[in-house]
This record gives structure tokens, sequence and C-alpha cells, in this order.
């Protein structure tokens, strides 16, 4: 009998895996100069949302 397939989300690694992609992607937009215009005004709870959605 052979294992159920692993989900999309679990495959790279799970939480910690895209977390730590997330978090070495975010600042590298902010630091972008055409990409980081969209987050130059946003408040640190919107950015903490927007992390936890890419995460999610």
């Amino acid at each position: 009998m052979t294992a159920p397939a692993k989900s999309l989300y679990e495959r790279p690694g799970g939480y910690d895996a895209i977390a730590a992609v997330v978090n070495k992607l975010l600042p590298r937009l902010e630091n972008d100069p055409q990409l980081g215009r969209f987050r130059a005004n946003r408040g640190d709870d919107g950015i903490a949302r927007e992390k936890q959605l890419l995460i999610d």
C-alpha cells in the first residue's frame, strides 16, 4: 500500500520552509526600485498581515 501524496503545502517543507522563503522575499521586494513603491506607505500591521497571508 502506498502512502498518501503530500499536499502542495507540505512538499516544499511546510510552514517553516515557506516562512523562510517569504522572510527572504519581502525585504527584496521592499528594496526593489519598481516594486517597493507598493509597500512604501503601508503600516506595520498591514505588512504583517500580507506576510502571514503569503505564508498561509
